[in-house]
């Protein structure tokens, strides 16, 4: 039995994808053979230089739109033919993706081609995507896809394909739908994993870490969901509550890996909390001061939520055992906004945290938001009062370059009303509230101001490649202000754009062709 598995663009370039890592570790631990095929990271390092700010990540609102997707796939056809074949070498009876909304469009267009060179491989489809049905019907829609995977995949996927290869009738394998007879048939749901101990290693052989940008880092996922069920995400609409491995669980994993990459000395956990459970927490630093996998060198880095129970002490045996990083979603220094995103901490307990994670030698990055819906100006104002407060312990911020995104599937998203929003031509980025007070531009304005405070407090800003922040913002301003039927403004936004990236032909043509209309 032989499985191909897919990532298309767009997603990071840092480091593996970890959802094809562990559907191959779940496979080759079933006995079915696989290779992994990142398209992403391919398509990235082989790139024309005209598209080379594409993958970065203020670029992304780019992979939502149909239309420019395809142009651009289109002028690297061949390009793609190539890879097409490539995944197709081994002559796989099954090749499934891992999507996000981020990939939607990419994943088709490499499906089709894949339909072209062999009409008899069954396609699977399986992510967070999936959590909303009317992406299930799109996807349905928009490709001939097979099956599409339902919640966790670690299990389903291996039924999946011993299904397809046995010519077994998929109404018995829990966690899929397909079409039949014109219906979208939905098998019974796959429970979520109780113990994640249980699941095999991560499986990074047919992605090696020496071809990626951070060849040294080694990405690693303990937990599954998230304790908390903050408005602006959608996490908890797709996992059943929150589940980790065990600290002894990881330290193996580590171990394990140190075999193959002896030079991945920095661990890079992507849990969304790594905190969340502190005594876990202090024993999983326990085991690393006690067994250093990769000895001296050996360092890490997590995300982190403000949990109270983060003393000082934690924190110190936190930097004993080599983390040199926490990155913390602050979001806002205003109580009342972090009451309304449902986040569970106190503005005193952040301040505490990130002055105590300082004071024992951790570095601390933070991310925010601007913009989420309700926030007052005076609101915006304490955010900046807390910059001013604590930004000499903070490393480096993460302004949300977005502002504040309509992330699908969050409360805010399915709740619009609750929020006074208006939902415009693309609730993702350009929605609004019904008074005004709160718009693309505003939102803008507000991060902007934010990074300047920053600056001038002698805070590290990082918002990715500047030109590429530009461009973006000029585009969607243009975008945003042609919607409105100001086509001044619109005119002036999609100039600035062309001066900075003429050399993108699709969006050099598109851009031209809206000036030649609206002007």
């Amino acid at each position: 039995m032989r499985v191909s598995l897919v990532k298309c663009p767009v997603w990071g370039t840092r480091e593996p994808p970890l959802a094809l890592a562990q559907l191959s570790g779940d496979l080759k631990a079933a006995g079915i053979e696989v290779k992994s095929f990142d398209l992403n990271n391919a398509l990235y390092k082989n790139r024309d230089m005209s598209f080379v700010n594409l993958w970065a990540w203020e670029q992304v609102s780019f992979w939502y739109q149909k239309e420019r997707v395809f142009e651009y796939f289109d002028s690297i056809k061949k390009q793609l033919e190539s890879y097409v074949d490539q995944i197709l070498e081994k002559d796989p009876k099954v090749v499934g993706f891992s999507l996000e909304s981020s990939s939607f469009y990419s994943t088709v267009y490499v499906t089709d081609l894949i339909r072209k060179k062999n009409k008899d491989v069954k396609i699977f489809y399986g992510g967070q995507f999936f959590y909303d049905k009317k992406n299930i019907e799109r996807s349905f829609n928009e490709t001939i896809v097979d099956f599409i995977i339902l919640g966790e995949g670690d299990i389903t996927v291996c039924e999946l394909v011993r299904t397809v290869y046995n010519s077994s009738n998929p109404d018995l394998c829990d966690g899929i739908c397909y079409k039949k007879d014109g219906h979208t048939v939905f098998t019974k749901p796959r429970q979520m994993l109780k113990n994640l101990d249980n699941l095999p290693f991560l499986d990074f052989t047919d992605m090696s870490l020496n071809d990626y940008d951070d060849n040294e880092h080694l990405p690693l996922m303990t937990s599954r969901g998230c304790v908390w069920a903050c408005k602006f995400c959608s996490t908890h609409s797709f996992w059943d509550g929150y589940r980790q491995m065990s600290a002894e669980r990881i330290h193996q994993e580590i171990s394990y890996h140190k075999i193959d990459y002896p030079q991945a000395g920095h661990i890079d956990f992507q849990d969304l909390e790594f905190n969340a459970d502190v005594n876990r927490l202090r024993d999983f630093c326990n085991l690393l001061i006690k067994y250093p996998p990769f000895g001296s060198k050996q360092y890490w880095l997590a995300n982190a939520i403000v949990n109270p129970l983060m003393t000082k002490e934690i924190l110190a045996l936190v930097k004993e055992s080599g983390c040199k990083k926490l990155i913390f979603g602050i979001e806002s220094g205003s109580q009342r906004v972090l009451d309304s995103m449902s986040k569970k901490y106190k503005v005193q307990d952040a301040k505490r945290i990130i002055k105590d994670a300082y004071d024992v030698g951790l570095k601390v990055t933070t991310n925010f938001m601007f913009g989420f819906p309700g926030e007052t100006e005076e609101d915006f104002n304490e955010t900046l009062s807390f910059i001013k407060e604590v930004g000499k312990y903070i490393e480096r911020v993460y302004p949300s370059r977005t502002y504040f995104a309509m992330e699908e599937f969050s409360y805010v998203f399915d709740h619009p009303e609750e929020f006074n929003i208006k939902t415009p031509f693309n609730h993702h980025l350009y929605w609004q509230t019904k008074d005004g007070s709160n718009t693309y531009p505003v939102r803008l304005k507000r991060c902007q101001k934010f990074e300047e405070v920053c600056k001038d407090n002698g805070v590290n800003v990082d918002c990715g490649v500047k030109t590429a922040v530009l461009m973006d913002e000029y585009f969607n301003l243009g975008f945003y202000y042609d919607h409105e039927g100001m086509y001044d403004k619109a005119g002036e936004y999609f100039k600035k754009y062309l001066e900075l990236d003429g050399e993108n032909e699709i969006v050099k043509k598109r851009c031209e062709e809206i000036l030649k209309n609206r002007i």
